[in-house]
Formats: structure tokens, C-alpha cells, sequence
């Protein structure tokens, strides 16, 4: 794959992720790989490393989607003798590993909302501040189908995110209110939770989130008010978030005749300390069961 190609499709993830969230990514992604394996048109031959190009690109995104990864290694471990025979036999057990794969994290999902439904109750006023479509979905459901009189302060960022979740909410009938995600301070007292979604957990305590996460939950971990971080157990990466190899960007900037560089990140790195509470396909678990949560990821 050519390094411009590969750029592409870093930010393709990236644009992602923010707007859906990494296990809709990986569903979307194994969409697309079914989709693309279905009209695959070469050589058998060919196919083994045809694929060992795409799946390098994958691994190495900035940052890594850890969930994507994981399914990546699971299949190329079935599909390790796979790659032998015609060109239709090989695509046929490709497709079928991988809507194994794709069944897997949508019920892995379902799983987290289940759980964390649990968490929402009357009266409530919760904080949420990524575009997580576990929390969002959860949320919801919680309004819509079980009828749970709640509100959300929404923190703003980027109004592309935070407009979808408006709509989202309007349209469930939830109460909101918004807020700068820098005024923060003004309304914490008011809140008794905050759910946050993750892109990954590393193995050193920390994890990947989108930008302005850090901030938002020292602020609340201060103020002792409960973090509850949604994971499913495919999130928790084998490295440490140090590898993650989050994007940065420097650009050139001009404003009231002084020039600068700009240096941006696209997403925080927060410490595991900041969290109350994990929510898992597994169940809620406080941050001292995080290691043994880890270890059951493949259980």
C-alpha cells in the first residue's frame, strides 16, 4: 500500500472514531472486508499476501484500533491454513471467520449496554462528553424503552460530535443541556456520573480517549464524582498505551501578524487512577479488578 494511501486511511479511522466510536469501526471495518473479499478478483496465489499489505496498515494506524487489531489476529490465526485451494474456497471460509468475528463484538456491545443500563436511574444528572454510540445507544434505550426520567449535561467540543449527540438525544426526548467543555467547573456540582467510552486500555493503567478527556475527569475525580468508563474486553491492548502512537500534527500558523506552530494531538491518554468503575460485555468492575479484567479478555 503506498504511504499516501496509508494516510488516508489513518484519518478515514480517525474521522471515524470520533464520530461512531472504535467498536463500530471494527464492525464497519469487517463489513468492509467481507464486502471487499467478496469481490476479490485475483490470483489464490495471490490473496495471502494481497491481504498481509492491508492487514499491516490496520495495525499500525494512529492511533491503533486495538478492538480491529484483535479481531485481525483472530482471524489470521483460523485462516492460517485457509489460504490454500481455489480462489472461492478461500473466500468462502474468509467470509465465514469473519462474520464469526463480526457477530462476536456486536454481542460483546450489546452486552456493555445491558450492564450499564443497570447504572441509570431516576434522577439522575449525568455527564457525558465523547461520541461513545455504546454510551449514546445506552442512553437511549434507558429513555425510550424503559422510560428512566434522567438528563445529560452534554459538554461541547467539536460541534460535528456534539450535534449528533443534540440530535440523538432530541430525539429520544432526553433532557439536556450543554455546556463548554471548559466551563465544566460550573456545572460538576450538579452531576451525580460521568460516562465515558474509550478507544483502548492499555497494560501500563492508562487509556486512549478523545481530546479533552483528561481534563474533564481530573475535574471530576476532584470533586469525587463517579467515572464510569465503557470498554468491551476486545479494548484492552496487549502493549502499553506509550505504543499507541497517537497522532501528532504541527501546522504552520499566521493570526495578528504572528506566525507559530501549532502542535496537536488527536486524542488524550488518561491514567486508569482518574476512573471509578469499568463496565465490560463481563460486568461492572471496580479499577483494583482491572488486572484479573484484562486477563479474562480472551475467556
Amino acid at each position: 500500500m503506498k504511504e499516501k494511501d496509508r494516510e488516508i486511511l489513518e484519518s478515514l479511522i480517525r474521522d471515524h472514531e470520533d464520530l461512531i466510536g472504535s467498536s463500530r469501526v471494527t464492525m464497519l471495518a469487517i463489513e468492509s472486508l467481507i464486502k471487499s473479499i467478496q469481490e476479490l478478483k485475483c490470483r489464490a496465489d495471490d490473496v495471502r499476501e494481497l491481504y498481509a499489505d492491508l492487514a499491516e496498515s490496520i495495525k499500525n494506524t494512529k492511533p491503533k484500533v486495538v478492538p480491529l487489531i484483535h479481531v485481525i489476529e483472530e482471524f489470521e490465526t483460523e485462516m492460517q491454513d485457509g489460504f490454500g485451494g481455489d480462489i472461492d474456497e478461500i473466500k468462502k471460509k474468509a467470509e465465514k471467520i469473519l462474520m464469526q468475528q463480526y457477530n462476536k463484538v456486536k454481542s460483546k456491545v450489546g452486552k456493555v449496554i445491558e450492564h450499564g443500563m443497570q447504572l441509570i436511574n431516576d434522577g439522575d444528572v449525568i455527564i457525558v462528553h465523547t461520541v461513545s454510540k455504546d454510551v449514546t445507544n445506552m442512553l437511549m434505550i434507558a429513555k425510550e424503552v424503559f422510560q428512566k426520567e434522567f438528563e445529560v449535561i452534554l459538554l461541547k467540543q467539536d460541534f460535528m460530535k456534539t450535534g449528533k449527540l443534540i440530535k440523538s438525544f432530541a430525539s429520544a426526548e432526553i433532557v439536556t443541556r450543554v455546556a463548554p467543555e471548559y466551563s465544566l467547573s460550573h456545572y460538576v456540582h450538579e452531576a451525580n456520573k460521568v460516562f465515558i467510552g474509550t478507544l483502548s486500555v492499555g497494560t501500563d493503567m492508562k487509556f486512549v480517549a478523545a481530546l479533552g478527556t483528561a481534563n474533564i475527569i481530573s475535574l471530576c475525580h476532584l470533586q469525587q464524582l463517579p467515572v464510569y468508563l465503557f470498554a468491551t474486553t476486545l479494548k484492552f491492548s496487549h502493549q502499553r498505551i506509550s505504543e499507541q502512537k497517537i497522532h501528532r500534527k504541527e501546522e504552520l500558523r499566521r493570526q495578528d501578524n504572528c506566525d507559530y506552530v501549532l502542535i496537536t494531538h488527536s486524542h488524550d491518554i488518561v491514567d486508569m487512577d482518574l476512573v471509578d468503575y469499568i463496565i465490560t460485555e463481563n460486568g461492572v468492575h471496580t479499577v483494583a479488578e482491572l488486572e484479573r479484567v484484562i486477563q479474562s479478555r480472551d475467556q
